[in-house]
């Protein structure tokens, strides 16, 4: 039975790995998306221990095997800018980072690309492709090398217009521009579908899917109004999740169905029927995907 999964957001770093583990279990989940930062520290690689990569993900993962729960897939650091940014220091945070997810288990890595911080409405975007795509590219030998996949992710950028805030599509945000990559890329990388980021910048969800195909190899399934990237439960914005599970099912998709929700503003007491709700969502989209 496909296994249903919860990334840590805004639990994890609070209760730490045991307590989320055993949250996990108790609550039905069968697996985790871990990122591989800690707080809102997204750019540098941090397991929140202070041994080695093998000790702590060692230690990591024989908590999760306690508790029966497997690490899916992990979350690379990322928020990496093209002006502020040094593309050595990337490769070598993404190079522990897939050391990690191997260590951990886990054979798929979620990566953002570097953004330009004026990459909106089509300014730069071939520039900021094209670094990108060198980025990649020397990252490749060291993801084949550890066994692990990179899932480029669809992406959105925020500016501030006439003083306000506002989320715009940017490098990565269309279904066309990440196929591109991942052609040029070749078999080393896949994609992960982010359901909120694809609302957010107005593309068609199940085509996006769709267009992905079979390399499509992970999922941040979460949900919001369309100008905010909340991460709300399913069914709570304005997506629409019974569709995107018709296209999944059509191209056959096989890997978890994992849930990128904030928890991070839920009192530790009610973390449990929060994430009950969600898992009850997981065993209802997984039932019109799989008729289980």
């Amino acid at each position: 039975m496909r296994k249903l999964s919860l990334c840590g957001y805004g639990y994890y770093d609070r209760v730490g790995a045991e307590k989320s583990f055993s949250l996990l279990a108790e609550t039905g989940f069968d697996a985790m998306d871990l990122s591989l930062y800690r707080g809102k520290e997204f750019r540098d690689f941090d397991l929140g221990g202070d041994g080695s990569i093998e000790k702590e993900c060692g230690r990591i993962r024989a908590l999760a095997d306690r508790y029966g729960v497997e690490i899916g897939q992990t979350h690379a650091p990322f928020g990496y800018r093209d002006h502020d940014s040094d593309v050595e220091e990337i490769l070598e945070t993404y190079r522990r980072s897939a050391i990690a997810t191997r260590t951990l288990g886990a054979d798929k890595m979620v990566l953002h690309p570097i953004k330009f911080n004026d990459c909106v409405e089509g300014h730069r975007q071939q520039e900021c492709y094209d670094l990108n795509l060198r980025v990649f590219e020397r990252l490749a030998p060291i993801l084949r090398e550890c066994g692990v996949k990179g899932m480029l992710e669809n992406m959105f950028l925020k500016v501030e217009r006439h003083g306000l805030p506002v989320l715009l599509p940017t490098i990565y945000s269309t279904a066309e521009e990440l196929v591109r990559a991942a052609d040029a890329l070749g078999e080393d990388y896949g994609f992960c579908l982010d359901s909120g980021h694809a609302l957010i910048t107005g593309e068609d969800l199940p085509q996006m899917a769709r267009a992905f195909g079979d390399r499509l190899g992970v999922l941040h399934l979460h949900d919001n109004d369309g100008t905010r990237d909340d991460h709300l439960p399913p069914y709570l914005g304005k997506l629409d999740f019974d569709a995107l599970m018709l296209a999944l099912k059509e191209i056959g998709y096989a890997g978890n169905l994992n849930f990128e929700i904030h928890f991070g503003y839920v009192p530790e007491d009610l973390l449990a029927s929060q994430m009950r709700y969600v898992r009850d969502v997981g065993v209802r989209l997984r039932k019109l995907l799989d008729g289980e």
